[in-house]
């Protein structure tokens, strides 16, 4: 196998779109869309130049308000982009040391994509059109407010948004020609992200508050020819 499939994900996740399509409505004073992808409730965006916005307001699929953070450059436009997804890679002990050892910000480090190991696949011979093909987990996960959410409440803002993300994902593999389309995904929503013990304890897998959803897919990806004489 050419590329390692870890690289291949990260490549996936780098090559989202992370752009929004606004129309700002005068009357309400609010930026309507179709599709609001992954943003939610108190996240950043950005413009062309790089300044940055709050979502104070938001409804899914419909609108968001923000507020400008800082003293940068411009407005609110028709396009702005949202922060791209942090991509891990690991065993549940090796990916939380990294995780941790990433920053302290929890806004740079989220919303995450963590496909977890070990991974498995089939390498095919010289005779077949795929290279290779893998069953990947792969959990979307962003922070979560357990002091005040309720249950409703990480569904609505946290695990709509990374069943949104995964729909982006999902998306960015069927357009890459390199990649056997997915037609169906199987998806595990986590109102809270780890394990509650009987004594009513709960333990996070990372360390911080997520919530999000597991991703199983079945990754095909087809050989590329070689440009090169060799």
């Amino acid at each position: 196998m050419k590329n390692d499939i870890s690289n291949i994900v990260d490549q996936i996740i780098q090559s989202m779109d992370t752009t929004i399509n606004l129309v700002f409505d005068p009357v309400t004073l609010k930026w309507n869309t179709c599709d609001t992808k992954w943003s939610r409730l108190g996240k950043m965006i950005t413009n062309s130049v790089g300044t940055t916005f709050k979502i104070v307001a938001f409804e899914q699929n419909a609108w968001i308000q923000t507020t400008k953070i800082g003293n940068g450059a411009g407005a609110m436009e028709n396009t702005m982009y949202l922060a791209d997804p942090y991509a891990l890679t690991g065993t549940k002990m090796v990916a939380n040391i990294e995780w941790t050892k990433k920053s302290n910000n929890l806004l740079s480090k989220t919303p995450l994509i963590w496909l977890l190991e070990t991974i498995r696949f089939v390498e095919f011979g010289r005779d077949q059109p795929l290279e290779f093909e893998s069953d990947l987990r792969l959990f979307f996960l962003d922070e979560t407010n357990v002091a005040q959410y309720m249950t409703k409440d990480h569904r609505n803002n946290v695990v709509q948004p990374m069943n949104q993300l995964i729909d982006e994902f999902v998306r960015t593999i069927n357009e890459n020609r390199k990649f056997k389309r997915i037609l169906e995904t199987e998806r595990i929503t986590f109102s809270r992200f780890g394990n509650e013990r009987d004594n009513g304890v709960f333990q996070n897998v990372l360390d911080a508050n997520l919530s999000g959803v597991e991703l199983r897919i079945k990754m095909e990806k087809y050989k590329e020819n070689c440009s090169i004489n060799c």
